[in-house]
């Protein structure tokens, strides 16, 4: 009796397709999740974050110091 003999007597033919449901399932649940309503303001303040002039603090390039 081969390999081949005994994977297709096993009957996994059913479970390939749950792997992609469960699959599908789980991808949805985080497409949904990062898009979600709640976070789009969280979304929005990290989106203007490079454009705040918030240099209080932080040594100039050229001496070192703060003016």
């Amino acid at each position: 009796m081969s390999l081949t003999d005994i994977m297709s007597a096993a009957g996994l033919t059913s479970w390939d397709e749950v792997a992609l449901i469960l699959c599908f399932a789980i991808f949805t649940v985080i497409v949904l999740w990062v898009f979600g309503v709640r976070r789009k303001a969280s979304y929005e303040h990290l989106s203007e974050l490079p454009l705040e002039d918030d240099t209080a603090g932080h040594s100039t390039a050229k001496g070192g110091h703060s003016s």
